[in-house]
């Protein structure tokens, strides 16, 4: 475990994994920083989340809209308190069994894409042989998240901040539906790149047959009868891929180089989300 008074509480085999967002080499634990052994990149440590997000001149869209979407306020809200107890009543569940089932019983696990790690809080850590690393792009949300993630790291799944082949499993809820079919590949590509080979992705993915998606949507249009568009209502972020298929779903594991492993079509999160599962070759 290596500590700091940054705030920094990681294993050792966590930090064994880091790389630069910038130029992918190892980075290192340095003065309570993290710093890059190649290109020299520092990288702060700030109540005990390691931001490794890679330079940028602005905010991401998507950081933007789930900063906005995170933030303490919005999480108040009848609609968001249902959420979360359904993140952890329902999802959780699913969550746990699968990772259980298709992840390994030890090593580093990433869930790309976290937000309160809600989702998490049943997986077993098999007494400390799995640790579980919280990734996502919003900071604050991280400082928050679930105790039940050992590590916690702001970045981004287009950079992860991984070294190739370094990772022995990875998983995420409701994220791969909010990009573009183009920036799917791209994020697929980066899970294939950091996973070590024949290491698992687990990908809970709504679909456009989803029976709570289609309830959800009716009621945003309700409620957005008498709104204009420029105070349009969303319980969250839009959804612009929903799987349209498990033949899209085997088809996005394959192109990016993934054998599926299995795919549920949503019983385990009563109809809401098909989960596919694809192996590194």
């Amino acid at each position: 475990m290596i500590t700091a008074s940054a705030g920094l509480a990681a294993p050792a085999t966590v930090m064994a994994a880091l790389a630069c967002p910038k130029c992918r080499a190892r980075a290192i634990f340095d003065q309570d920083r993290i710093s890059c052994t190649s290109c020299g990149a520092s990288y702060a440590v700030s109540n005990g989340v390691i931001d490794l997000r890679p330079p940028a001149t602005a905010q991401k869209y998507e950081e933007i809209q789930w900063t906005e979407h995170w933030a303490s306020g919005n999480q108040q809200s009848t609609s968001q308190r249902f959420f979360s107890f359904y993140r952890k009543a329902v999802f959780a569940r699913a969550v746990a069994y699968f990772v259980g089932r298709y992840l390994p019983k030890g090593g580093v696990l990433v869930e790309a894409g976290c937000g309160t790690a809600e989702t998490s809080i049943l997986i077993d850590k098999e007494n400390g042989a799995r640790t579980l690393v919280a990734l996502d792009l919003i900071q604050p949300i991280l400082e928050h998240c679930h105790p039940v993630m050992d590590v916690r790291i702001c970045g981004d799944i287009f950079a992860l901040p991984f070294l190739d082949n370094s990772v022995d499993g990875i998983w995420n809820v409701g994220v791969m539906e909010h990009f573009t079919h183009a920036q799917i590949d791209a994020i697929m590509k980066e899970f294939h790149r950091v996973l070590k080979p024949g290491s698992r992705v687990i990908l809970l993915w709504p679909a456009t047959f989803s029976i709570p998606q289609r309830i959800l949507r009716v009621l945003e249009w309700f409620i957005n009868m008498r709104r204009d568009a420029s105070s349009k209502f969303r319980f969250h972020p839009d959804e612009i891929s929903q799987l349209r298929s498990v033949k899209q779903g085997r088809d996005v594991l394959i192109r990016n180089g993934f054998r599926p492993a299995a795919i549920d079509i949503g019983l385990r999160t009563l109809m809401a989300f098909e989960t596919l599962v694809g192996a590194k070759a």
